[in-house]
């Protein structure tokens, strides 16, 4: 998936929740996101059958799945500009929650080419 440079950090996360809708390994929950930087802040995605909405807030519901990270790398491995495992490899984003679950939509949204 291409990305504007221009493009901002709810768009993204709009364009994830939407293919997040279509998958065959969401669960029903929240995914947190807490980003710093330009265009940061807290976000949920909430996920439910077929459908899911981001908000930019925090969630006071337990989430599934915790990211914690810079906008700009979360942004860039959601568009696929940057490699997902190596940038969890290496520090740069942390992940709390069902490390599993979120692996397994990766690798199936192609975000990931291989599990963490």
């Amino acid at each position: 998936m291409k990305e504007s440079p221009s493009k901002t950090v709810p768009a993204v996360l709009s364009d994830f929740a939407a293919r997040l809708s279509t998958s065959n390994q969401m669960r029903v929950g929240t995914i947190a996101l807490r980003m710093s930087g330009k265009g940061g802040g807290d976000f949920t995605i909430d996920c439910a059958p077929g459908r899911t909405s981001v908000k930019k807030s925090a969630s006071m519901k337990p989430h599934l799945i915790e990211i914690i990270g810079k906008a700009s790398d979360i942004k860039q491995i959601l568009a696929g500009k940057k490699d997902a495992r190596r940038q969890f490899m290496a520090g740069g984003f942390r992940i709390r929650g069902d490390i599993r679950y979120l692996s397994d939509l990766a690798m199936e949204l192609g975000i990931l080419k291989d599990p963490i």
